[in-house]
């Protein structure tokens, strides 16, 4: 006897009943009726607006304007649906539709270091209803009140009237991590980024409902885990951003629909654009705390690495976009230079394709690995879309290992022209002595370049703009209003109460402005409230220290008064320590105790690299540091690693314990407030220079000439991971002994040096000659491009020789040092002096670590 089949879901929906048929026609017979309707009453608007144009005797260019507008719309409306219908098919079936079309393959098949990330794929893909009811609730139960009350009580209806983010999860296409490039604490990971959703989400304001659809948004987002601590969850936080602006496009709904016009859509995907890079863009971050002891500033706001100055020069052979009567043309190029969220533009060059423009802009750099520098040149077409001559993207690292790139570079998109640009890459210098020569520098490149004084700058202002304090209250009028029955009397009560108001106190809701020179920044306004915090970050550039003021003013939005105004002249900032204040300052206003906490960091912008400048940022504190954690803990001030005293201070005229501070005062302290009364210049300088040199000729103990009674040299040593290369810097000689047979007892000293065991011209490097010296400053820079596996088996040998000439009879060889760099810690800069020996009997040994 057989067994009956069990009944599969497919032959239970096929056996349907009658009425259920019935409906399912009626219902597909109402629809093709309304379709009908549709159509018709589409058609007829078309035949009654030509019927009217004829009629009121308009002119016949409305009509071909309106049938541009409305072909324009078509083929773009057409396209866009084309891409997103793309875009959704890839979150579906990734597979699939690479195999159909494989030109929009994902990043993992062409670079072997991006791996696939599927299983976090998956895992989205079930959180993601639950991540959809989490989003409904953030918005409407902290987002719309805050908007709504942030809007003038005549818009006060908002709300959000749908919110649907779609069945289609966002995608990560793939995933890339840097471990071996990067600082021991931190792990990075880049995230390609592919967000093609269904969503669809309104808003309501005064009963008009205005919406967004099929929102698409693809980048790259890099993730920094830092810093790495040894106790769970193992990571202290996290900064989540966008390296570059990402790709945005979005469908329209209800009333929006009408700004999907040419001019009015553009300029409102700009819009989204900029909220999304002020949000998430470099140089601007989410952070995310993790560990209870990690400085959430120091990790939202992070020093910036350096400065990128872009000389846009000229261009030449560019397309002919204005084509004239006569078939020859020219265009009206300018050139768009985009880093991140920072973008410039030149001025327009009526009428040529060789445009010279002379012009310079700078850009804080905050990641130079995965940044790029972005130029597009366009052609100005006033009343048009402007046409695009061709772009170039230039990789920011490439320009920081070269130092300068000076190029014609030729233009990609375009079948013909070149654009010709000068970047530069500044360092961050925090030491006062550096800015009078870098002054002097820009001064000469604004006379030889003929470039714009106020474009370039010698340095750079960080404010971290944190709180302010007791605020004063404001007034408010408060109006009493009776109603006496009759209309007229009832306006003219309004009227006279208008005028003779209660006044009352009220909690102000400021937003402070800070200006520095020609430039402004105004924070985020925080509603009612006399000690606000703001939590912000702005950046000045800055031409001369010495006489520019940063002016402070809070101001209340609600009033728009002026409720207290403050400044500060940069000139202290030269005098601080490490050139940074942080500390509370000082508001005039109605309250004698406003005041405005801030973090202000001056940093010189220079184009030589110096390890003494470079900072280490301490983001975790541990309370009770244990042997094994992977987070180099901020050395105590009064003594070393090893437990040895050491002077945080130098004692003047003591030259051991001006020996044990040099650099480390720069690089080893945290940000801290500092006291009112600035560190002299003649401070400043030992800590920058060192032991004080003896005069030529004079008598010098053993110990201040070294062991070997030749001198002692010092030097700075750091280990480049991204680039595997060795970085010496030579700083310089105290106490050389004069050469035998120089007439003058002195010497004209230099150094050559070798990376043992070679000693080829490879491996030689030789610093300039200082004449007439027996204490000379070189303050050079060598590389060497060696691994850290082979440094284990190098020496450095050092030469001091005298230059003489071909008939002399003087010394040639002053004194050696053999420094074994198998003992070098590669995760830091370690600044040391060692003890010149006699030639062929050099036994160099490190005498202490500033570091």
């Amino acid at each position: 006897m057989a067994t009956p089949k069990p009944e599969t879901p497919t032959t239970s929906k096929s056996k349907e009943s009658p009425s259920h048929s019935q409906q399912r026609k009626a219902v597909v017979e109402d629809t093709l009726l309304l379709n009908v309707v549709q159509a018709y009453f589409k058609k007829a608007a078309v035949v009654l607006a030509v019927w009217a144009t004829g009629y009121f005797r308009f002119s016949p260019s409305w009509l071909l304007l309106g049938l541009v507008v409305y072909v324009w719309k078509e083929r773009h409306n057409a396209a866009k649906k084309n891409t997103i219908a793309i875009a959704q098919a890839i979150a579906r079936d990734e597979k699939g539709v690479i195999l159909a079309k494989v030109e929009d393959l994902p990043s993992w098949v062409y670079f072997p270091d991006v791996e696939r990330a599927e299983w976090v794929n998956k895992m989205i893909d079930q959180l993601w209803p639950y991540i959809g009811d989490y989003v409904r609730k953030l918005l409407q139960e902290s987002i719309e009140p805050q908007i709504r009350a942030s809007l003038p009580s005549s818009i006060g209806s908002f709300r959000f009237s749908k919110i649907e983010l779609g069945d289609i999860p966002p995608r990560i296409g793939g995933v890339k991590v840097y471990t071996s490039q990067v600082r021991r604490d931190e792990i990075y990971m880049d995230l390609e980024i592919n967000y093609a959703s269904d969503c669809n989400i309104s808003v309501q304001v005064k009963g008009m409902n205005f919406g967004i659809k099929n929102f698409i948004l693809r980048g790259t987002m890099r993730v920094i885990f830092r810093p790495l601590i040894n106790k769970t969850p193992l990571i202290g936080g996290m900064s989540v951003f966008f390296l570059n602006n990402p790709e945005v496009d979005f469908d329209l709904t209800s009333l929006a629909n009408a700004f999907d016009l040419p001019g009015l859509s553009d300029m409102l995907h700009s819009i989204v654009q900029e909220q999304i890079a002020a949000i998430m863009v470099l140089p601007n971050r989410i952070p995310i705390q993790m560990a209870s002891n990690v400085d959430v500033r120091k990790l939202k706001y992070p020093q910036p690495q350096g400065v990128l100055r872009v000389h846009v020069i000229e261009a030449r052979d560019l397309k002919k976009a204005d084509i004239g009567l006569t078939g020859k043309g020219k265009s009206d190029p300018y050139t768009i230079v985009t880093v991140g969220a920072q973008s410039f533009q030149t001025r327009v060059i009526d009428n040529t394709v060789s445009p010279v423009w002379d012009e310079a802009f700078e850009f804080v750099i905050d990641e130079r690995d995965g940044q790029f520098l972005n130029l597009v040149l366009r052609d100005k077409d006033p009343g048009n879309k402007d046409d695009e001559l061709g772009s170039i993207s230039v990789e920011i690292s490439s320009i920081f290992e070269k130092g300068t790139l000076d190029e014609w570079l030729t233009l990609d998109d375009v079948k013909k022209g070149m654009v010709h640009i000068r970047a530069v890459w500044l360092y961050l210098a925090n030491d006062p002595l550096e800015l009078d020569r870098q002054m002097s520098n820009v001064m000469t490149q604004v006379r030889d370049l003929a470039i714009d004084e106020d474009s370039i700058h010698s340095a750079l202002l960080i404010v971290n703009l944190d709180s302010a304090l007791d605020l004063p209250m404001i007034e408010k009028n408060q109006f009493v209003v009776k109603y006496c029955g009759v209309p007229a009397l009832f306006f003219e009560l309004c009227l006279r109460n208008s005028k003779r108001g209660k006044k009352t106190l009220a909690e102000p809701s400021p937003s402070a402005v800070l200006t520095l020179g020609q430039t402004t920044h105004e924070s985020a306004v925080r509603a009612a409230t006399t000690e606000p915090r703001w939590e912000e970050n702005f950046r000045f550039f800055v031409a001369n220290p010495s006489l520019q003021t940063l002016e402070m003013e809070i101001r209340d939005t609600k009033t728009k008064k002026t409720i207290g105004v403050g400044a500060v002249r940069l000139k202290e900032l030269m005098n601080a320590e490490q050139m940074i204040l942080d500390q509370k300052f000082h508001i005039k206003s109605d309250e004698p105790n406003s005041c405005m906490y801030m973090t202000l960091v001056l940093r010189v912008l220079t184009p030589e690299s110096n390890p003494e400048w470079l900072e280490s940022e301490h983001l975790y504190k541990d309370d009770s540091p244990e042997e094994g954690s992977s987070v180099d803990t901020p050395t105590k001030a009064g003594t070393d690693k090893a437990g040895t005293s050491v002077d945080t201070v130098p004692t003047a005229g003591h030259p051991d314990s001006t020996d044990k501070t040099a650099g480390s005062d720069i690089k080893s302290e945290t940000i801290k407030s500092v006291s009112s009364s600035p560190a002299s210049e003649t401070e400043v300088r030992q800590r920058r220079t060192g032991p004080p040199p003896s005069a030529p000729g004079s008598s010098v103990s053993v110990g201040e000439a070294g062991r070997f009674g030749v001198g002692r040299i010092q030097l700075t040593f750091r280990y480049s991971l991204q680039r595997q290369c060795l970085v010496v810097v030579i700083h310089k000689i105290v106490d050389l002994k004069p050469a035998e047979g120089d007439s003058k007892g002195l010497a004209d000293p230099y150094i050559k040096m070798y990376l043992l065991p070679d000693r080829d011209s490879k491996s030689k490097r030789k610093t300039d000659v200082v004449k007439d010296n027996l204490n000379p400053v070189f303050d050079q820079t060598f590389e060497y491009g060696v691994s850290t596996a082979e440094l284990a088996n190098r020496t450095l040998e050092l030469t001091v020789k005298n230059e003489t000439g071909m008939f002399s009879s003087s010394q040639s060889v002053l004194g050696m040092a053999m420094v074994d760099l198998s003992t070098l810690d590669t995760s830091k800069a370690t600044t040391q002096w060692f003890d010149l020996a006699p030639e062929n009997s050099a036994k160099a040994t490190s005498l202490e670590s500033d570091v």
